[in-house]
């Protein structure tokens, strides 16, 4: 009954993910930034991947299935992260600040590819049970899988209040806010996910992990949905 709560709130997260990405992409002519609607679908698109990926690999119970669906659900996460920085960006500094500030955009995206094909071609993940997916990570490629991602997010969530909740106004001070809220509940998660890792209680913290990842997802995709 427990691994079955676990199941629903992770295909919860999965459905609203796919489901927010299509309404984005959907509103993306009505956006006041198109390129933001278009960076934030795709990365609930690599969280709706992220929680398929584990809905596949625990059904399956294989060690196959439980390396491979891992690291693709590990690679969709750095996309996912990536994509929310870049979106952070637009809705501070509009969708030109790919031109204006090329460094930003550049060295995140080479870092997040770098991390994604050590993940892919690093024998890193040990299956101690496949039935139950219980797993051990070799400590370097999963290092830089984590401190990207923490670093990521915290520097997101920063950066988008220092510089635009606090010095915006309107609309615009409104939709950084939900955002800024959603980017809080995924770093939640993050934590959450952090102490399931080290408290044996994978049930309970898988289904709080979704829980709160559905919740970052809908107001993250609240800050973009809705009239122009």
């Amino acid at each position: 009954m427990t691994e079955l709560i676990t199941y629903i709130f992770e295909f919860i997260a999965m459905v609203i993910s796919f489901f927010a990405a299509f309404l984005l992409i959907k509103q993306k002519k009505l956006s006041q930034v198109p390129l933001g609607n278009t960076f934030l679908a795709l990365a609930n698109t690599c969280v709706g991947i992220y929680a398929l990926s584990t809905i596949i690999y625990s059904i399956i119970g294989q060690e196959w299935a439980v390396i491979t669906f891992l690291k693709l659900g590990m690679v969709a996460i750095v996309m996912a992260v990536l994509l929310l920085y870049f979106t952070m960006q637009v809705l501070i500094y509009s969708s030109k600040w790919i031109k204006i500030h090329k460094v930003r955009f550049w060295i995140p995206l080479v870092i997040s590819l770098v991390i994604t094909l050590v993940l892919i071609i690093t024998d890193f993940i040990i299956v101690i049970d496949a039935a139950t997916a219980e797993t051990h990570f070799q400590p370097i490629p999963f290092a830089l899988f984590a401190i990207f991602v923490a670093f990521m997010l915290i520097y997101s969530a920063f950066t988008l209040y220092s510089f635009g909740i606090r010095k915006t106004t309107g609309n615009s001070r409104k939709r950084m806010q939900f955002f800024f809220i959603g980017l809080i509940f995924i770093i939640a998660a993050l934590v959450i996910d952090v102490l399931g890792n080290i408290i044996e209680n994978e049930v309970l913290f898988d289904t709080l992990l979704f829980g709160v990842l559905s919740c970052g997802v809908l107001f993250v995709a609240t800050s973009f949905l809705g009239k122009k």
